[in-house]
């Protein structure tokens, strides 16, 4: 495969905004106390970051397909550093969720620039495992990040974990610039011409196929926004337990999403992305509702809600590499556009549901359903209707 010794790289991209999402979470009481904030305003702060990122995936793929992959990397990434620094140096809650924001916008370059390079490289079954292999690469960020972020705060304030990503940016715009080369020739680029923009906007958006892997990954997406969001406050009150814990389980449930994603890289060797996508479906609802049951016990015990939990978010890794390669299939030569209007679509349809979840309680019960509620629409829509638009196998055309 040609993009085989660019996947740890690629994946460090994709895992950007995970990173810079879940480094900060075991923070985000001593955030309450130390802005004198609310608990809702305080978790606002993760969205902030996630609206902010769907925001830059709008143009950052569209810029990229007209000038590059490299350039936009490394503009993207300079001011990723910079909106961290930022971010340490709040000295409000106002300020910091508008920062949050920014630096949102500037981390969606990793994530937008990752799946084209892919898309640029390869397509049908190679593209959904070569996907499959940066979630398993990105899904050490929510096992690592909270670990690291929680080993911080024993020793420094919540600002040191921001410092800690500025860092990380410096580290990735190095990476790029010494191992990555560009993978759009300039014969292939879009001409940056308001025409052609529009043109290729309108090519990705009437295809079919893109739409319902939009709508699967915009359910699926709700249910992991969700759970960035509530999960420390409902996990630590419900059970009383310490950050340290609370990342412990964070991490497990990462690990999750890592088998589940090197399942489906076998898997897809003989399922095309099609069907695993609804197998994965069906698998989310299926431990969601078990979850939500649960919650309703007397004093439910914390390994037995960890468990249900771990396989309901395990979907993630069934699912999400088997939308982005079946989104981008059609759009060879539209890669960063489409990846980008399908991370911003996912990211802003997950984030309503995710935002009305933030105005309820953050109970382990309203958790519970709040994580089972969208992966049932999505099996319910994407198992019967997906096959209309998406053959059950997906061979290779350009790998």
């Amino acid at each position: 495969m040609k993009s085989r010794q660019h996947l740890p790289l690629l994946g460090a991209l994709m895992s950007l905004v995970p990173v810079t999402i879940d480094a900060y979470l075991p923070a985000l009481p001593m955030l309450e106390r130390d802005f004198g904030s609310t608990t809702t305003l305080v978790q606002y702060s993760v969205m902030a970051c996630l609206l902010g990122s769907a925001t830059g995936q709008l143009f950052v793929g569209s810029i990229s397909d007209s000038f590059g992959r490299r350039p936009t990397l490394f503009w993207g990434l300079s001011l990723f550093t910079v909106t961290s620094l930022a971010c340490a140096w709040a000295p409000s809650i106002t300020i910091f969720l508008a920062l949050r924001f920014l630096q949102g916008i500037t981390s969606s370059v990793g994530t937008v620039m990752s799946r084209a390079v892919v898309r640029d490289l390869l397509d049908g079954n190679s593209a959904a495992r070569a996907y499959s292999a940066l979630m398993i690469i990105m899904g050490v960020a929510p096992i690592v990040s909270p670990i690291i972020g929680s080993t911080l705060l024993e020793f420094a304030s919540w600002r040191s974990i921001f410092y800690c990503l500025a860092l990380f940016g410096l580290l990735l715009i190095t990476l790029v610039f010494i191992t990555l080369p560009e993978t759009l020739p300039k014969e292939r680029r879009i001409p940056t011409n308001r025409t052609a923009k529009r043109e290729a906007r309108s090519l990705v958006f009437k295809d079919p196929l893109f739409r319902m892997s939009v709508i699967a990954s915009a359910f699926v997406n709700g249910t992991l926004l969700v759970y960035l969001s509530t999960s420390t406050f409902a996990l630590q009150r419900e059970f009383n337990i310490s950050p340290q814990l609370f990342s412990i389980l964070f991490a497990a449930n990462g690990l999750g999403i890592v088998a589940a994603g090197q399942i489906n890289r076998r898997l897809l060797l003989n399922f095309g992305p099609a069907t695993m996508l609804r197998f994965g479906c069906a698998w989310g609802a299926f431990w969601g509702f078990a979850l939500a049951i649960y919650s309703h016990v007397d004093q439910p015990a914390l390994w037995i809600s960890a468990a249900l939990l771990l396989l309901t978010m395990s979907t993630i890794g069934f699912a999400f590499a088997n939308c982005i390669a079946l989104a981008t299939h059609h759009h060879g030569a539209r890669a960063g556009t489409a990846a980008g209007y399908f991370g911003a679509s996912q990211t802003f349809l997950g984030a309503i549901f995710a935002a009305g979840a933030n105005a309820v309680s953050a109970t382990f019960t309203a958790m519970a359903y709040e994580l089972f509620i969208p992966m049932a629409f999505a099996a319910i829509i994407i198992i019967p209707l997906l096959p209309r638009y998406a053959p059950t196998f997906v061979r290779d055309t350009n790998s």
